[in-house]
């Protein structure tokens, strides 16, 4: 048994199946918060680079 099935069979055996929904749900909406913040700074770090490219090739 690897480390991974042994902490699955840990959190299986003292949470009812209720509390670890809950607990997939809020895991799933930090990452998608996290994901979505990350994925915005990346558009404006690009659309910077872009504007930034675009503005010294018309000097």
């Amino acid at each position: 048994m690897s480390g991974h099935e042994g902490d699955q069979a840990v959190w299986k055996a003292n949470f009812s199946e209720k509390v670890r929904r809950e607990q997939r749900e809020d895991d799933s909406a930090a990452w998608n918060a996290v994901t979505g913040l990350l994925m915005t700074i990346i558009t404006i770090g690009l659309s910077l680079a872009l504007f930034t490219v675009w503005v010294c090739s018309s000097l």
